[in-house]
């Protein structure tokens, strides 16, 4: 499913330096197939973008993910999510490569939709 709403969530990631190419890698073949797997309801409803590699001065860095559709923040959570697709060893792994990567903590936004202007 391809979403043309507004999103729900924005949630803003800060991945260490050097670490965007595995960031992405582990979006790509840990979350997507849990996602698959575990809640394909979900599949679809989000997006994941790259941040650029030459912001301009005053920009935070940070990849972006959007989250559509009627859902909670508990919907998108990587360890229920994990702990349903691959089990509970496995999740704790994963969260562990996870947290690995990223530098602090994320900022998450609720969206009650887009404004008229």
């Amino acid at each position: 499913m391809t979403t043309t709403d507004s999103p729900r969530y924005v949630v803003a990631t800060y991945v260490k330096a050097g670490r965007d190419d595995d960031f992405e890698r582990f979006m790509r073949d840990v979350v997507v197939p849990a996602e698959v797997r575990a809640r394909p309801h979900q599949v679809g409803m989000w997006h994941l973008m790259r941040p650029a590699t030459d912001p301009p001065e005053g920009c935070t860095r940070a990849w972006l993910m959007t989250f559509h559709g009627p859902s909670t923040l508990d919907d998108w959570s990587l360890e229920p999510l994990f702990t349903e697709a691959y089990g509970a060893d496995a999740a704790r792994e994963h969260l562990q490569n996870f947290e690995d990567m990223v530098d602090g903590e994320q900022t998450v936004y609720a969206l009650d939709g887009e404004s008229a202007l």
